[in-house]
């Protein structure tokens, strides 16, 4: 059976590494749920895009995939963040800031050129050396200081989708 798979792909000029890809992609449909924030879905973008339907991130599932396969971090953290900084995406710190991030003087608030520009950074924070391995209940402490609740809050938004 592996020789004529084999001699299939060969003759029909197929690249058995996309083709492996492509198999592994379509077989990520059971939720590996956790509220651990390095710890991925295991979904594609289809599943994630079906999970955040009807939410203020409908339609990000491509690039929340992409957020878990590059930079290691669950599609539902970066949801719960958005989601508690912005009133479920009702309001936004300064231009498209759904995240709550401060600019670099702590003055106020990073302006975005869109909302993806924002998770995308959001994700680049978490994945940074000060935070990646932390729990959400360490991460809390230092996003958001003023808030002893936050992490808490945030594991019950991951809930919902």
């Amino acid at each position: 059976m592996g020789v004529i798979l084999s001699m299939l792909l060969l003759f029909n000029n197929i690249d058995i590494n996309k083709l492996i890809n492509t198999v592994i992609y379509e077989l990520k449909v059971t939720d590996n749920f956790s509220d651990d924030v390095y710890s991925i879905s295991n979904l594609n973008d289809k599943e994630i895009n079906k999970k955040l339907a009807g939410t203020f991130l409908e339609g990000t599932g491509k690039m929340m995939y992409m957020i878990e396969s590059e930079k290691g971090i669950n599609f539902r953290a970066v949801y719960a963040i958005a989601a508690l900084e912005s009133g479920k995406g009702k309001f936004t710190s300064g231009g498209n800031n759904y995240c709550g991030i401060k600019n670099e003087e702590y003055t106020g608030y990073r302006e975005f050129d869109s909302r993806d520009e924002c998770l995308i950074f959001l994700a680049d924070i978490l994945s940074s050396k000060f935070y990646r391995g932390r729990t959400l209940e360490s991460i809390g402490i230092d996003y958001c200081p003023t808030d002893d609740m936050w992490a808490s809050k945030i594991k019950e938004l991951m809930g919902e989708i």
